[in-house]
């Protein structure tokens, strides 16, 4: 794929819509929502009900990292998902038919999109029946400007009136932190590499600017931090169809505004899993065509049923 094709297509995708689970190309060419996360991801019933969720987004521009810009928060109700038709009610726009409540629209910094979103009536009150039926639907939704028009990002928030016996309300993953070629890679150190500093058979090829040729770079190994035995379970449909007990397994997208990957999105190492792509979450960032002077690097990371948390790092080219 060419260079001017690719930022077209990412340019197209940003500017249609995107959600807590929106993954395309992870190369950041211009202004993008990368992930929406909520806190807590889910409302459960029998537990101590929040007043709000605390909702953040993860903006990013690498023309102007500290922009300011117009920000909109929204939310709505969507109908129990076993009364809506198919497709219904999943990671769409909130439109008039769904009551949208405007929370908040202004200026921001795209370094900190957040809002508090109350807890609609209706989710109270299903919850504190504590009766196993089907719940609404609350979707968060933020609108961010750029000089392509408006992005729009949404965020539903799971509603559980009632959890299998033992099984506690979901909690977004925590990442302790990122290591570069096997260090620790600390959230306010840029680390520095050398550019072309390694073995000519350790090169991997990327194509050029010209979107036609292709050259050799340098690649180098990033790995999340995390602690496997805060993994939750929880029940879910299994391979059978039927209520099966489930376990956690993180997946990682990986983003940089500079440079490429080796595999832009991995996952979590899985021991039941004979697949040949199951080799953990670890890639390499191959360095740009063309040396540049610094790049930044964001991972994000989804727990497969609405947990989302992020990481930031950045990287001086020499």
């Amino acid at each position: 794929m060419s260079a001017r094709l690719k930022m077209s297509l990412v340019s197209l995708l940003a500017l249609t819509a995107c959600s807590y689970d929106f993954e395309n190309s992870s190369e950041v060419l211009d202004r993008r929502i990368l992930a929406v996360q909520v806190e807590p991801p889910e409302l459960v019933g029998g537990a101590a009900l929040p007043d709000s969720v605390q909702a953040r987004a993860l903006v990013v521009d690498p023309a102007d990292p500290n922009a300011i810009t117009e920000v909109s928060w929204s939310s709505c109700l969507f109908p129990p998902r076993s009364n809506a038709g198919t497709g219904e009610g999943e990671n769409k726009r909130c439109s008039e038919s769904e009551a949208v409540l405007l929370q908040t629209s202004g200026s921001a910094p795209i370094t900190s999109v957040e809002q508090s979103i109350p807890v609609p009536e209706d989710v109270v009150g299903v919850l504190a029946a504590g009766v196993d039926v089907p719940a609404p639907l609350l979707q968060v939704q933020v609108e961010v400007g750029s000089d392509k028009g408006n992005l729009v990002a949404v965020k539903e928030v799971a509603v559980k009136p009632v959890l299998p016996e033992g099984q506690e309300p979901n909690r977004n993953p925590v990442v302790k932190g990122l290591t570069l070629e096997g260090t620790d890679w600390l959230p306010d150190t840029p680390r520095t590499v050398k550019y072309g500093d390694c073995a000519e058979e350790d090169k991997k090829e990327v194509e050029a600017e010209d979107g036609e040729t292709l050259v050799k770079v340098c690649q180098h190994d990033m790995e999340p931090v995390f602690d496997d035995s805060e993994a939750q379970y929880y029940e879910d449909r299994g391979f059978s169809g039927k209520p099966e007990l489930q376990r956690e397994r993180l997946s990682f997208s990986w983003f940089t505004d500079s440079g490429s990957w080796r595999r832009g999105t991995t996952q979590q190492y899985d021991p039941r899993d004979p697949s040949p792509d199951n080799v953990g979450p670890k890639t390499s960032w191959r360095e740009p065509p063309t040396k540049t002077g610094r790049a930044t690097v964001w991972v994000v990371v989804r727990d497969g049923r609405g947990g989302v948390t992020w990481l930031r790092r950045e990287l001086i080219i020499e």
